[in-house]
């Protein structure tokens, strides 16, 4: 069935929004980020926001959303490659690298997910919310670690789940005590990440 202009605007506003959304909340945080900031990076009215969402924890669940849809299949990158002429370190930075791309190079969004935390843990819908995006989250790095396994990487034997937990416990917990303190390393981040796999 072909869209109308008015259902495919719709959907373009819609698009702008989240993406205003994700920058605007990557580099204020939630709780500094106003609707305003928001809709003066698309060009649109308040108005046109609550077209869209009821508040702003509503955008910031769909952003969680939106970048899971970005990043769809990320955890498949290894495939790609072999042990035998790629190592772990090297096939790991490849496809951190190719997530960093697909979320328009958006980072430091720890701090904007803490800060969301912090916002609404005092509601319960809302928390549940979040908690099942993070299950998500963590499913897709589970598969990352089954796609490892199955390209002869990883030990077959490991449990990936618990591995998928202690690598987003890893990266999470360095990426914001980088964002809080400075000296972002890349490779002493790699390097933790290589060392939960072996």
């Amino acid at each position: 069935m072909t869209k109308t202009k008015f259902q495919l605007k719709r959907e373009t506003t819609h698009r702008q929004l989240l993406e205003a959304g994700l920058k605007c909340f990557a580099e204020k945080g939630f709780a500094s980020t106003t609707i305003g900031d928001i809709v003066a990076r698309t060009g649109h009215t308040n108005g046109a926001f609550y077209v869209h969402f009821r508040t702003k924890e509503q955008l910031f669940l769909e952003v969680l959303d939106y970048q899971m849809d970005m990043t769809s299949g990320w955890y498949e990158v290894p495939k790609q490659y072999s042990p035998a002429n790629t190592s772990l370190e090297e096939v790991m930075t490849i496809t951190l690298t190719r997530l960093g791309d697909m979320l328009l190079g958006v980072d430091n969004w720890i701090v904007a997910l803490a800060d969301f935390y912090q916002q609404t843990k005092q509601d319960p819908d809302v928390r549940e919310l979040f908690q099942t995006k993070y299950r998500q989250w963590i499913a897709g790095i589970e598969q990352l670690v089954r796609n490892l396994q199955a390209q002869g990487w990883v030990d077959s034997e490991r449990d990936p789940r618990p591995i998928a937990m202690q690598l987003i416990a890893f990266n999470e917990g360095y990426s914001l005590f980088s964002a809080l303190f400075g000296g972002t390393d890349p490779h002493v981040l790699m390097e933790g990440l290589v060392k939960l796999l072996r």
